[in-house]
């Protein structure tokens, strides 16, 4: 397989037009069509339906699409890791952060690495978990800094912790539980929280099992934080955030409600894919967020003696 058939397909794949396709990679759409089909003829399998509509990708193309990303990236990779060798200053590091940690760790840990490479590409994303999974299976992420429980994770992925961070109960400041000081109280009230299906809705069990609690039955689920911040800044709907967002509650009126008992800590982790090594650029931006979350830590410390 070629690289101009795969960044065809690919193109294909994102734009679900030849149209799109020709318009993205600068080329026309009949040579747009010719090499996807060479590369349907490669692989021995129609990847693309063609009708008036447009195209869609059939069954093999879907099965196809994310390998043909992942063997993008790693070319690209591969040539960014010899570049970084030889040159030491360039290339391009991508990642995806929660929203925590985007507030806290990454501007310090960013203003250091770009005085230092400011050569270097940096782009960086904010998605939800399964997405940042799914980006960093294919490559489109070379890392991921989020608070997980390590052991919700799949097989594929590796996670370093660097610090623990607390679980708060937010909700509107008049709320009608707002003088509950157990989490037995807030149980029968309506939530939100993430979604089931993520990484961060297995997280959340520990939280109420802690107390002998199942999960609420009554939950908004969803895996923005502004709007979870924003229904329950006017609705009794009750929400579960880590500490590090306390500063947002204060801008969408929601106040901490102060418990009697400490709730379940999540630890903050660099993630990245099992037996894909980070490029020479990525591996020192992750030791400035190692060193970042090492000196806060190192400061709480100090705050507490």
């Amino acid at each position: 397989m070629k690289p101009s058939q795969l960044q065809a397909f690919a193109a294909v794949a994102a734009h679900q037009s030849i149209r799109g396709a020709a318009r993205a990679l600068g080329v026309s759409q009949p040579a747009v069509t010719r090499i996807v089909r060479e590369l349907e003829r490669e692989v021995d399998a129609p990847l693309v339906e063609r009708s008036l509509k447009g195209v869609t990708l059939t069954e093999y193309g879907q099965a196809f699409a994310p390998r043909a990303r992942q063997l993008l990236e790693d070319m690209r990779r591969a040539r960014d890791e010899i570049l970084q060798m030889r040159e030491g200053v360039r290339g391009r590091v991508t990642l995806a952060v929660s929203t925590a940690v985007a507030l806290t760790l990454l501007p310090p840990a960013f203003k250091t690495f770009h005085a230092r490479l400011p050569g270097v590409d940096v782009r960086f994303h904010e998605v939800t978990m399964p997405g940042m999974l799914a980006q960093l299976t294919d490559g489109r992420l070379d890392f991921v800094v989020s608070h997980v429980l390590p052991a919700s994770l799949p097989e594929d992925f590796v996670a370093e912790e660097l610090f623990p961070v607390r679980l708060v109960v937010g909700l509107r400041r008049m709320h009608p539980l707002r003088r509950a000081t157990r989490l037995q109280e807030l149980h029968g009230a309506e939530w939100v929280l993430p979604a089931d299906d993520s990484v961060g809705g297995h997280a959340i069990s520990p939280v109420f099992s802690a107390s002998g609690l199942p999960v609420p039955a009554r939950v908004v689920q969803g895996q923005s934080v502004s709007v979870a911040l924003g229904l329950i800044s006017q609705t009794d709907l009750v929400g579960l955030f880590v500490e590090p967002l306390l500063p947002l509650f204060k801008h969408y009126g929601v106040r901490r409600l102060v418990l009697d008992h400490a709730l379940p800590a999540i630890p903050v982790c660099v993630i990245t894919r099992r037996g894909r090594a980070l490029t020479p650029v990525a591996q020192q931006f992750v030791a400035g967020v190692r060193a970042e979350a090492q000196a806060r830590a190192g400061a709480q410390a100090q705050a507490v003696g």
